[in-house]
């Protein structure tokens, strides 16, 4: 999902972070590299593949192993701030096939969620699936909700890194 990382109220220092030390992008980093440390520390991280998608105004994606972890995370340090559009495909791509474990964050509305939610809700229905709102319930999040999929509400940045790897956890 998209984070508007840069215009957070309080985003705190961007001396060396450029969406600022205190944003919601920042704690979502924390969040995974908490994910990354839990499985590290679980000893299954060298048998775990693993991918990002990165979805605005494009989708990017890297996938990957235990190995390359550096190519996913500089993917992460270069968001991108547009509209939130999500491209089912793509993500379908990225998954190991049905089983596997994935997780969704967005602060605002998906722009094409009217064509891509039959696609997600395969997806979701096949796969370990978690959303997280940053904020306000939106169209996504109703939809999500109605087919009985875990949606998780968080308005702090230290909640969403604590949530991230508790969702993981439990998957």
């Amino acid at each position: 999902g998209s984070f508007s990382g840069i215009n957070d109220a309080d985003a705190g220092s961007a001396n060396f972070i450029p969406f600022g030390d205190k944003s919601r992008y920042h704690h979502a980093l924390l969040g995974y590299y908490g994910i990354e440390n839990f499985l590290q520390k679980q000893g299954i991280a060298p048998y775990i593949n693993h991918g990002v998608s990165l979805f605005s105004s494009s989708t990017r994606f890297k996938k990957g192993n235990y190995n390359d972890l550096k190519e996913t995370r500089k993917l992460l340090l270069q968001p991108d701030w547009g509209n939130t559009f999500l491209d089912a495909n793509a993500l379908k791509g990225s998954l190991e096939g049905d089983g596997s474990f994935f997780l969704s964050i967005s602060d605002g509305a998906v722009q094409n969620w009217d064509s891509e939610k039959s696609e997600i809700k395969k997806l979701a229905e096949r796969n370990y699936y978690a959303h997280i709102q940053l904020g306000a319930k939106t169209e996504m999040t109703n939809d999500l909700e109605s087919w009985g999929m875990p949606v998780f509400y968080v308005n702090s940045g230290e909640d969403l890194s604590r949530l991230m790897v508790d969702i993981t956890k439990s998957a």
